[in-house]
């Protein structure tokens, strides 16, 4: 019964236009975030009730949230207990008219993550990029077990005391080689994303994140950006050259 009497926004982006801009391999209906957008939200009251029940699965943990930390305070170890509430991925609501995760818009890479230290010398949001690869080296560090140099991920500990220096960038990719998927691969600061699909290296698309945090103003073909373009491009070269030598060691 949650949130019955609430209707939810459409989409933002939600517009034929906005579709429309898409590369034209992403717009076709073999592509699984078109198939699962035929799915969930091809009309207003199938949306309606498909972003209904995601809220509700999000309220549901939330509630369990609540009740684990009322049991640990129960068994008198709440103080002593790390918390980490995070999601595997991000996820388009009709955005763009697609339905799922994969591609390199933020409404797929970006993902919540909040670090709960009960001994935390400050609590505050903190605008440092952490990936899922961190994960693991903060658990090791909380447990006092030496991270291995071969783990990628760094350690969020240090943030329950301070804001300390941090990456700049990262590399995503998403490679499965899956017929209904499109391979791509993209580098991502605090300001810029360059990204590029594998098999269609003619497509790519660059984004001031700072004046357009929506994606919409595709930069690669405007000429005052030529440069911008080009470091981008270089970088992420350069990041995929490094992984690759990590991995063949």
């Amino acid at each position: 019964s949650l949130y019955n009497n609430v209707t939810i926004p459409a989409p933002l982006l939600g517009d034929q236009r906005s579709f429309e801009a898409l590369p034209p391999f992403i717009q076709d209906s073999l592509y699984m975030g078109r198939i699962r957008w035929y799915w969930r939200y091809d009309n207003p009251e199938k949306y309606q009730r498909m972003v209904k029940g995601y809220y509700r699965m999000i309220t549901t943990i939330d509630d369990n949230l609540g009740r684990m930390r009322t049991l640990l305070s129960e068994l008198k170890i709440a103080d002593n207990t790390i918390i980490i509430l995070m999601g595997d991925n991000g996820y388009f609501l009709g955005e763009r008219s697609l339905a799922g995760k994969w591609l390199m818009y933020d409404n797929s890479l970006r993902v919540p993550l909040i670090l709960y230290d009960p001994q935390a010398k400050r609590k505050a949001t903190s605008e440092a990029m952490a990936l899922n690869i961190d994960i693991a080296p903060t658990l090791l560090d909380y447990a006092g077990v030496p991270i291995p140099p071969s783990m990628q991920g760094q350690s969020l500990r240090p943030f329950a005391t301070k804001e300390i220096p941090w990456r700049k960038e990262f590399l995503c990719e998403h490679l499965y080689n899956l017929s209904y998927i499109p391979k791509s691969e993209g580098i991502r600061t605090a300001q810029w994303k360059y990204f590029r699909y594998v098999d269609h290296r003619e497509v790519e698309e660059l984004y001031d994140l700072q004046k357009d945090p929506m994606e919409t103003i595709n930069l690669v073909k405007n000429p005052k950006y030529k440069k911008q373009l080009q470091q981008m491009q270089t970088t992420l070269d350069n990041k995929i050259e490094a992984l690759t030598l990590e991995q063949a060691h």
